[in-house]
């Protein structure tokens, strides 16, 4: 019985000693900042056409080409341009912010007023659209100071920005046609896009 007793005593002191071993062992990683906005532009030579990729932002970029005149001298395109922006980015509370310069012949003759311009997010997994709150479907003019785009209303999307020429039918609030009133010429500017902070 002794002897028992004396096992059992030198069986739950070895059992106590090993519950309390312990050996620490460091573990680390460190995640590097990533904040970019991976900008492509497409152009779609008429509804229903497939869109090809514009390489060449800053040369050819949204080139409508010559305009054709109809029976009523308004002057259009069926091409439009898409502008895709998506973020990558483990920052939190970015935005971005929506400039233009005129889109302009010279300083008396301008297409502001006859240009729409469309803010929609696209969502990542569906590829479905949805209007942004705010200024949506606004013109050229509204869209050179439109309100910056939080990371808040592109959650699980990125942001799309379409432009085109009016047509004189759904065209956005303080969009008109373009007539044969405008001077003859090129018409250019710039838009950008700025990803912030």
């Amino acid at each position: 019985m002794k002897r028992s007793i004396v096992l059992t005593v030198l069986m739950i002191i070895g059992i106590t000693s090993m519950c309390f071993a312990a050996t620490s062992i460091r573990i680390a990683a460190s995640i590097g900042e990533t904040h970019q906005m991976n900008v492509t532009l497409s152009k779609v030579a008429s509804l229903g056409a497939t869109p090809v990729l514009i390489n060449d932002l800053t040369g050819a970029g949204m080139d409508f080409g010559s305009l054709t005149k109809g029976s009523d001298n308004v002057f259009r395109s069926t091409a439009y341009f898409f502008v895709d922006a998506p973020v990558v980015s483990n920052k939190t509370g970015w935005t971005i912010t929506h400039t233009a310069s005129d889109f302009a012949k010279d300083t008396s003759n301008n297409l502001n007023a006859n240009t729409n311009v469309t803010f929609v997010k696209v969502d990542n997994t569906t590829g479905g659209e949805d209007p942004l709150s705010g200024d949506t479907y606004i013109s050229y003019a509204r869209a050179k100071t439109r309100a910056p785009v939080t990371q808040t209303e592109l959650s699980g999307g990125r942001l799309r920005i379409y432009y085109s020429l009016a047509n004189g039918s759904g065209d956005a609030s303080g969009v008109s046609v373009i007539t044969t009133s405008k001077a003859s010429g090129t018409y250019t500017g710039t838009v950008t896009l700025t990803l912030s902070p």
